[in-house]
């Protein structure tokens, strides 16, 4: 067997790739189904808002591997050369918020499907809702991405050659 320096790399798929892979499909889609879904309504388009809810109901269904998928991630890259507990833990924290509103949006999504195909008249109130949760699961499925990228992507967050890091600027 050859010496790999601590680092060997396989060429299949283990719980960090495919977390990593999944977790940038809600962390894409579901501004984009908020932003669908906004204009789905603004237009009342009731065909618009169907395709934005079905795309925020699947964003969520992706989140269920992807979150689940976290704990083995950690185990693969816990021990790494360059990865802090601290970092991991701030992603799993901000992690564990933004996937119960992205799941709560999805139920809210799947509920308002279900409003429209029974045509009940608190269908609009339900779309309304899934748009405002699905906005605020955007911003939170953002900042986890955030803080995920700084478990092995330092080079993203370093401070500019030559500039001041915002705490040691003090203008007086």
């Amino acid at each position: 067997m050859a010496e790999c320096g601590g680092l060997c790399y396989s060429s299949r798929m283990n719980a960090a790739h495919l977390h990593v892979t999944l977790v940038h499909i809600p962390v894409v889609v579901v501004p984009l189904g908020a932003a669908i879904l906004a204009v789905g309504l603004a237009r009342r388009n009731s065909a618009v808002s169907s395709t934005a809810l079905s795309i925020l109901l699947l964003a969520a269904l992706v989140a269920v591997p992807a979150f689940l998928l976290g704990e083995g991630a950690e185990e693969i890259v816990e021990h790494l050369p360059g990865v802090s507990e601290s970092t991991i833990e701030a992603h799993e924290e901000a992690a564990d918020v933004a996937f119960w509103v992205t799941v709560a949006s999805g139920l809210l999504s799947l509920t308002s499907l279900v409003a429209c195909q029974l045509r009940l008249a608190w269908e609009r109130r339900a779309t309304v809702l899934a748009l405002s949760v699905s906005v605020a699961a955007a911003s939170l499925l953002s900042y986890a991405a955030f803080q995920g990228g700084k478990i092995r992507h330092p080079e993203a967050y370093a401070s500019t050659p030559g500039r001041a890091e915002p705490s040691e600027s003090h203008e007086h």
